[in-house]
């Protein structure tokens, strides 16, 4: 498979604090393997480590800690060596862009340890299991309800209550069946007891409201009749001081069609039809919001673009957008744009995020582009207070692959693959976050460990830059750039750093302000006048309105080429970098052998003529001694470097 190569090198990752995301923000590529399948790599239960990661894998559980720290719960995936139910329990931190394995087996498909019901204790655990409900209190601590996975009788649906405390790392069984496939105890509707408890089901809505209550609405599994299992529509609350469940709305039966009354209007009789894996958000007052899923309209069963909005204090339903029919394809309009016009496609397992501003974003699943089902990667935004879908970024058609970049550097051509059940929150400055679920890397489908982050870093304004390059000749630096699309923007600032991390202002170059690409070169002359052994250039590019946003890092060496070719650091770990001095431009082809001549892997990537570096990930390479090998119609050299 060919490497992605860029004249960049990644110095560190940086976070920013914006309070509201940008329709434009890029993708970033923060985390985890830009290919599928990948194993987990543990580490040290509880000790933070750069090379740990979680196995690729999807329909995790997953919460936010209040310092904005994900929190992610098993799922069907990778563990350390093979591939099954997991229970594994990680830790990631946005300041650190680390992950740390708190808990669980390294292995999937472990057994429950269930312990004293009500007791907390360090052998305590739940078995392998995805897509359990899950919640978090107003203390911090964890709570997961059901999934599909391990009870004591074997693997199926189970309605076990369990709880998480992240203080003492350790599990306590509350309440809920050992064995699998269980009925649901409804009672009195509206009414708790200590007796009430819902069904085994898995792929259910939850939410905390203000009150610091637990509820959850349907999913997939039992109601009251202990033969049938299939889609649910009822809504139940969880009180975590008095420990009781009271059913609340719809149906103690499963298959319950939809009534949807009148668009925007709120009504007694109104209730979503029975459905499971669909999209929630919770808005500032209280309320959830249910997008799609698998399930029945008002009177067949398939999937859903409807969006609903379940009041806190009245406990009343409202049909606010999308159709009242399954299988709707998605109307797109223009990217950007709002409109009452446009709406997603039915879908289901998407991701989805409330942002600081209240606005609520839906990203990816399996369904329906504008003619055909798959999988998906268009990001939208729905705004509550205007009633309006955007069409923000991703594809308008089904099956899309990965663009990466390179790790940590955000830029606008990169680009999440088209994706299903992934996990997704926001942190504690608004970033938006995906990690995993099953989809397409850059060339094939399967399990993904990809962990992504769209922010107002690096806002992409109006101006598309084409191309960054630069060359040094006689101890100056030549900068070249392309670009388009310049109406309403308004200069470039070329900032130059000796040390990678501080950039300091070198020149100002006006945009040309007009429609077309344009070129531009401009030269650093100043450099004889410094100490130095590497120079970093980027382009800082202010549109009209003072918006800024940032080109790729280009990193240019002083020191005379010994050889054709160069390799640094070696030994290396996660990536190398090579540097090279071409007398022409060149369609090169890179190929890394192993130290018993099997070649491991290749890529090609196009160069300018003079001294530049490009950068290899070598993530994926066990330790060793390896030969890389570079070749093109005038240039041919070859190195050898340690993985460590």
């Amino acid at each position: 498979m060919k490497s992605h190569l860029l004249f960049i090198v990644v110095l560190f990752c940086t976070l920013s604090a914006y309070s509201q995301i940008n329709t434009r923000a890029p993708w970033v590529w923060m985390k985890g393997d830009n290919t599928i399948d990948q194993y987990g790599l543990y580490g040290e239960q509880t000790i933070t480590n750069s090379q740990s990661k979680p196995g690729a894998r999807n329909i995790a559980s997953t919460w936010r800690d209040p310092a904005g720290n994900l929190w992610l719960l098993g799922g069907l995936g990778m563990g350390e060596s093979q591939y099954g139910f997991l229970n594994d329990l990680w830790k990631f931190e946005p300041a650190s862009n680390k992950w740390t394995w708190m808990k669980g087996d390294t292995e999937p498909d472990p057994l429950p340890v269930f312990g004293n019901s009500g007791t907390a204790a360090s052998v305590n655990k739940p078995g392998g299991i995805y897509s359990g409900i899950s919640w978090v209190d107003g203390s911090g601590k964890f709570w997961l309800f059901g999934g599909y996975g391990y009870g004591s009788d074997g693997v199926g649906l189970l309605n076990t209550l369990w709880n998480y405390d992240p203080v003492s790392n350790e599990w306590t069984w509350v309440m809920g069946d050992q064995q699998i496939n269980r009925t649901g105890n409804y009672g009195t509707n509206g009414h708790a007891h200590a007796q009430n408890l819902p069904g085994a089901r898995y792929c259910s809505v939850s939410w905390t409201d203000n009150n610091g209550d637990l509820w959850l609405f349907g999913g997939y599994g039992y109601g009251t009749h202990p033969d049938e299992s299939g889609p649910l529509n009822d809504v139940w609350k969880f009180s975590v001081v008095t420990r009781e469940w009271t059913w609340i709305k719809g149906n103690s039966l499963i298959a319950a069609k939809g009534h949807y009354g009148t668009k925007s209007v709120s009504a007694p009789d109104n209730n979503p039809g029975s459905r499971y894996i669909s999209t929630s958000w919770k808005d500032a007052t209280g309320n959830i919001w249910i997008f799609g899923g698998q399930g029945y309209d008002e009177n067949t069963m398939g999937i859903l673009n409807d969006l609903w909005k379940f009041d806190a204090g009245t406990q009343g339903w409202t049909w606010v957008s999308g159709d009242n029919a399954i299988d709707q394809p998605g109307h797109y309009g223009t990217r950007g744009i709002p409109s009452n016009a446009v709406q997603p496609g039915a879908r289901y397992i998407a991701s989805s995020w409330a942002d600081l501003s209240g606005d609520f974003w839906l990203f990816g699943g399996y369904g329906y582009d504008t003619a055909q089902t798959g999988y998906l990667n268009d990001l939208w935004r729905f705004s509550p207070q205007t009633g309006n879908w955007t069409w923000a970024k991703g594809d308008p058609v089904i099956d899309q692959p990965a663009i990466y970049g390179t790790q940590c550097l955000a830029d606008s051509s990169n680009k999440s693959g088209s994706r299903m059940s992934s996990i997704s929150w926001t942190d504690g400055v608004g970033n938006l976050w995906v990690f995993g679920g099953y989809g397409y890397d850059s060339t094939n489908s399967g399990s993904l460990n990809d962990l992504w982050k769209i922010s107002s870093e690096q806002l992409i304004l109006p101006v598309k830059l084409l191309d960054f390059h630069g060359l040094l000749k006689n101890e100056m630096a030549d900068l070249f750039w392309d670009s388009e699309n310049e109406s309403g923007f308004s200069h470039y600032t070329i900032q130059r750093s000796f040390d990678g991390i501080r950039f300091n202002d070198l020149m100002t170059v006006a945009g040309n302000r007009v429609s077309g690409q344009h070129s531009y070169t401009r030269t650093d002359s100043d450099l004889m006048t410094h100490s130095w052994q590497k120079v970093f250039y980027r382009l800082q590019m202010t549109d009209m309105n003072g918006q800024r946003s940032y080109s790729r890092v280009l990193l240019l060496s002083h020191e005379p080429a010994k050889t054709k070719m160069s390799i640094y650091p070696n030994p290396a770990q996660q990536h190398i970098n090579i540097q090279m001095s071409l007398t022409s431009g060149e369609q090169l082809e890179g190929r890394i052998y192993n130290a018993g001549g099997i070649l491991v892997q290749q890529f090609e990537q196009s160069t300018a003529a003079g001294t530049g570096s490009l950068s290899i990930d070598i993530d994926r390479l066990p330790a060793g001694t390896y030969i890389l090998s570079v070749r093109g119609k005038n240039f041919q050299s070859s190195q050898s470097f340690i993985k460590q």
